[in-house]
């Protein structure tokens, strides 16, 4: 199959927006309530280069995995995904009702660990340079993350586990956007209400409207895993080109033949375009929303929106 006819994030975006205060006085609507008074010109500094060292040693321990029978790494991947499944699966799921710093903090640091286990179930990506490896994992996890929360929130949301409101925050536990308080004191001297614009817009519409088409899509574990790949992998080398594009094209194209194996032998299914378009489409929708949220993150920058900056800045480009 060639992976070059599924590439998907480098045609133009439009979309109509409703008029607005925000759009008559051609100012988004997250400018109009900046006070000057309250940007952070001095920030405090969140060394997060532990992440990366736990990386590290994640890409360089041994394969895990038991010998099973499985014809090609992206079959394998999906088992690697479906140990980290069982190994988090609970029969109720907590509904997370605070999240302030520590909640944060943790949230990236499980999500960055289980994206890095996840990329480390790639047969080709492991074979890779390490510094290669780190720069597609910096730029790839939140990315990683949304898929993949999405996809298991459009799981349980069929299975009736989950309200239509609530939403996979962690491997662990969920959350219910209009019943949740958001403390961000320790990142900004703006209010939660001010920051409102910046926190959840997207979630509304871009969030739904891919559960619903995950939902009636149903993918399988090898088709959301090729999703996850083509997402990730076609992002990595787009932002970071050289080295990391050569193996992403690579890697890609590879994954793209096994899922043709998939479909024509192990599914018995020739003619599956029309499905993988409709795969496609889903990760278009996480590429769009990805992008407002650099956007964002962009405005909140020039404008000194946060008090606090990261060590390796670039990794939190989509957070």
């Amino acid at each position: 199959m060639d992976a070059k006819k599924i590439q998907v994030n480098r045609d133009k975006i439009s979309s109509k927006i409703a008029p607005s205060l925000s759009n008559f006085l051609g100012r988004p609507e997250f400018i109009l309530c900046l006070e000057p008074d309250k940007a952070a010109h001095i920030k405090t500094i969140i060394d997060v280069s532990y992440l990366i060292k736990k990386a590290e040693n994640t890409f360089q321990q041994p394969d895990s995995i038991t010998p099973r029978n499985y014809e090609n790494s992206l079959e394998k991947l999906s088992m690697v995904m479906e140990d980290m499944k069982m190994r988090n699966s609970k029969k109720t799921i907590p509904v997370v009702k605070y999240i302030g710093k520590y909640e944060y903090l943790m949230f990236w640091e499980t999500t960055f660990t289980s994206a890095a286990k996840w990329l480390a179930g790639i047969a080709e990506f492991q074979k890779l340079e390490l510094s290669v490896r780190i720069e597609i994992l910096k730029t790839v996890w939140m990315l990683w993350a949304r898929l993949d929360k999405l996809a298991e929130t459009a799981e349980f949301q069929r299975k009736q586990k989950l309200k239509n409101n609530v939403y996979m925050w962690t491997e662990e536990t969920c959350m219910d956007l209009k019943n949740v308080e958001i403390d961000l004191k320790w990142c900004t001297n703006y209010t939660t209400e001010q920051m409102m614009f910046y926190l959840q817009p997207d979630s509304d519409s871009s969030w739904k409207k891919t559960i619903e088409s995950l939902i009636e899509l149903e993918p399988t574990n090898v088709e959301l895993n090729f999703m996850l790949i083509q997402l990730c992998l076609q992002h990595a080398g787009v932002r970071n080109q050289g080295k990391v594009l050569e193996a992403t094209d690579r890697i890609i194209q590879t994954q793209a033949d096994y899922l043709h194996h998939h479909y024509t032998n192990i599914l018995n299914i020739p003619r599956y375009s029309n499905r993988l378009e409709k795969l496609m489409k889903v990760n278009k929708l996480i590429e769009s929303s990805v992008r407002l949220r650099r956007d964002r993150n962009q405005i909140s920058k020039l404008f000194d929106v946060f008090s606090v900056d990261f060590s390796h800045p670039e990794m939190f480009e989509l957070t």
